[in-house]
């Protein structure tokens, strides 16, 4: 979200742990996260790594019989 002094609330959600985090960053700062998030991204991709699934409660992984 955009806000009117020329930063951006950066806000991050994890559905696991029912936790949410909030950081107000300046454009230079967004675009670093960016960045590096991409650079990231493209060297697992490089590196044949793949992405994990989501892990889900124990009781919805239960191995049926």
């Amino acid at each position: 979200m955009e806000l009117a002094h020329g930063t951006y609330r950066f806000e991050l959600s994890c559905w696991w742990h029912k936790a949410m985090w909030t950081k107000d960053v300046t454009v230079a700062e967004t675009a670093a996260l960016v960045k590096e998030f991409v650079d990231q991204a493209l060297a697992a991709e490089q590196a044949g790594a793949s992405i994990p699934a989501p892990r889900y409660p124990a009781s919805d992984t239960t191995v049926q019989a």
